[in-house]
């Protein structure tokens, strides 16, 4: 494990280090105003049957098409697309041997976002990406003995009740979880500009619904889910998101704060979770240090099963940092 996360930590650098020599040779970056950041984190909390050392996001955007930037550096009104295919892996070490790796998760999402910018110089984004969300594992979620899907597994699943603990039944070593998914977001950002027309106070509100079903993209049959599994989990989920965003002493400062709903999971899951963070941009570059607030059930595949409350400090980089733009010109205008 300990060379899985050297490896991480140098694949993190590395891209981070690219992206910024390539803002800087053109003047361009692709831009997704609705993303994930990618993070390192350590903290304290956990739930009873483990100690995490920490948690890491390692996610990468691959862009097809992304003209975002252009779109949103015209004074006139005029959308922008981005096309792109995203790998949203997210690892933890614990502090316990793990070979092979304990249950890693892995989102890969195909995704179009169009932006459009406002009268009033406000940005609003619609985005929907689909793709498929799995740990890579083998076995029964509630027993290392049998395989999942097997039918000594099932019989287990027959076994399970309203008042069943799953989060002490949890097979947390090789359990599968595996399922497809559909994201809707929409975000809106108001922006307040500087004398060089930046954004340099900007609210941002995200709404996003996630469905899990079991056709890959809705079509191809293949990544789907455990029919006992997804009774358990449910398969819909709603997300709103408030970031506020802003600079002190010329440093760039975020705080937000994230709720999460999931419908039709079994009664001993708590079905909210809520997220509070504070982010410092200290160079007003991608990088920044995180210090983030978690409550309510897991977001780390099956271990949804668990609820606890944990504070996190460390990494992150942004996908959608500020930049000058051109304020629309008025109606009528030319």
């Amino acid at each position: 494990m300990r060379i899985y996360f050297i490896v991480f930590l140098l694949f993190s650098g590395s891209f981070y280090i690219r992206a910024q020599d390539y803002t800087r040779a053109s003047d361009f970056k692709e831009y997704y105003p609705i993303a994930e950041r990618p993070y390192i984190m350590g903290g304290v909390g956990n739930n009873p049957y483990e100690t995490m050392l920490f948690d890491a996001k390692p996610v990468v955007y691959y862009s097809f098409y992304n003209d975002i930037r252009k779109a949103l550096s015209s004074d006139t009104i005029t959308p922008g697309y981005a096309v792109y295919a995203s790998f949203q892996p997210q690892l933890r070490m614990y502090n316990e041997t793990s070979k092979p790796i304990k249950t890693p998760s892995y989102k890969i999402l195909f995704g179009w976002q169009p932006i459009i910018k406002t009268q009033e110089n406000n940005f609003l984004t619609l985005a929907i990406e689909s793709g498929h969300y799995s740990n890579g594992q083998s076995k029964s979620a509630f027993s290392e003995a049998y395989d999942d899907e097997s039918e000594e597994s099932k019989e287990i699943y027959k076994t399970i009740t309203d008042n069943t603990d799953l989060s002490e039944m949890l097979n947390r070593q090789s359990g599968n979880f595996s399922t497809n998914l559909t994201r809707l977001s929409i975000n809106y950002r108001i922006n307040h500009f500087d004398k060089n027309n930046r954004p340099n106070r900007i609210h941002s509100f995200t709404l996003a619904y996630q469905l899990y079903h079991d056709r890959f993209l809705g079509i191809f049959n293949f990544g789907g889910y455990n029919p006992e599994d997804v009774d358990i989990y449910g398969r819909h989920q709603l997300e709103f998101k408030y970031e506020y965003s802003a600079y002190w002493n010329k440093m760039r400062y975020v705080v937000g704060q994230d709720v999460f709903v999931h419908f039709g999971a079994h009664p001993s899951t708590e079905p909210y979770r809520v997220q509070s963070r504070a982010i410092l941009f200290p160079w007003d570059t991608d990088l920044g240090f995180i210090a983030q607030f978690s409550a309510g059930f897991d977001d780390y595949n099956y271990r949804f099963v668990d609820s606890y409350a944990r504070f996190s400090v460390g990494i992150t980089w942004d996908w959608f940092t500020p930049f000058i733009i051109k304020p629309s010109k008025p109606k009528g205008s030319k």
